[in-house]
């Protein structure tokens, strides 16, 4: 049998190809992109208010397919608060294209294909040890800051949370305890102790912690039965966090959707969404969350005044949608005699300035 004998050099060399090819880990700065790109711009990594997900993807992959639609909500819904999505697949240009040709504003986000010699799979998939796909890079501040599958529901927590400045893991872990504390006094309505553990984490890092601040909101008024606590710190809420656009949308909609608030306060809501317009300088989204504000506390000509705007302003990829909810405003403006809120708001609700 044969002995092979390996010269220093060739082990120095086996042992460097193997630490690249697992160097490529949470904490590192992303490699570069060597890409055609088929629609959309490649991201500039070193942009700090940019949030960028890189995906690999191909037209083959079942799970992507079932990634495509929610990775495109995501596109659409913060695009406007710096979120950049980029697909790749190594595919030929012609497979991709008439792909994304059929696809068309269901898939509004950037895509490239990598180059023949698959330099941007290697840099990215390989050096991270990822041989699946979907598999996901979330970029924040020229580091990569999560690696996964887009399908896992800890996705949408980390790019929620890098687009609104609250990801934080290390400070997350640490209010661990101090979140349990505080689900312990509501349970045995404790409420002064809730609202303690609730003022010290957002004391800790108000940013971080924007959705304690909106939880405080809802316990007041739903657990705690105290309105009037609920109004005032709510209203305080809008000021603090008049320069938190993702807070203030959280708010809103709580105060829209969440089906254990009986008595909605609209005057609060719509406060809300008129200081995210002025955060977002009047775009498409922040409009008609204003427009959904005053539908539902009945002010229907000025829902169908507003919603227009916002279809007027949206991008291609949220057009249909702006539109069918335009219609729908419309056709309830027809049949209402009156778009006064004094008239149709239910008892209690308040009416939007």
């Amino acid at each position: 049998m044969m002995t092979r004998i390996f010269s220093p050099l060739a082990l120095a060399l086996a042992f460097c190809t193997l630490a690249q090819a697992e160097d490529l880990k949470v904490g590192a700065a992303p490699p570069a992109l060597t890409l055609e790109m088929l629609q959309g711009a490649q991201p500039d990594f070193n942009d700090p208010k940019a949030t960028i997900v890189v995906e690999f993807w191909a037209t083959w992959c079942g799970p992507c397919m079932r990634s495509i639609p929610h990775l495109n909500e995501l596109f659409v819904k913060y695009q406007s608060k710096g979120l950049v999505i980029l697909g790749i697949s190594d595919e030929p240009t012609g497979t991709v294209r008439p792909f994304l040709d059929r696809k068309g504003s269901t898939m509004s986000y950037p895509v490239g294909v990598d180059s023949k010699e698959k330099a941007t799979s290697e840099a990215w998939m390989k050096a991270a040890g990822q041989s699946g796909i979907p598999c996901a890079f979330i970029v924040k501040e020229s580091k990569i800051v999560w690696i996964g599958n887009p399908l896992d529901s800890k996705f949408d927590e980390v790019v929620l949370g890098c687009v609104s400045g609250r990801y934080n893991p290390a400070l997350l872990r640490q209010a661990e305890p101090v979140k349990a504390a505080a689900a312990t006094a509501a349970k045995v309505k404790n409420w002064s102790d809730v609202w303690k553990h609730y003022d010290a984490l957002i004391a800790t890092d108000q940013t971080v912690f924007g959705d304690i601040a909106v939880k405080k909101y809802r316990t007041m008024l739903v657990d705690a039965n105290d309105p009037t606590g609920a109004a005032t710190w709510g209203a305080e809420i809008v000021t603090k966090y008049g320069e938190d656009s993702v807070t203030l949308e959280e708010l809103a909609r709580l105060i829209l959707s969440d089906s254990a608030i009986k008595v909605r306060d609209y005057t609060l809501a719509f406060e809300a969404a008129k200081q995210l317009q002025v955060l977002s300088s009047n775009d498409a989204a922040s409009t008609a969350l204003t427009a959904e504000v005053v539908y539902h506390a009945g002010e229907l000509d000025r829902a169908v005044t507003l919603q227009q705007e916002a279809w007027m302003a949206s991008s291609p990829a949220q057009k249909t949608e702006f539109r069918r909810v335009l219609d729908m405003y419309r056709k309830a403006a027809k049949k209402s005699a009156t778009a006064k809120l004094s008239t149709d708001a239910p008892a209690g609700d308040s009416a939007v300035p």
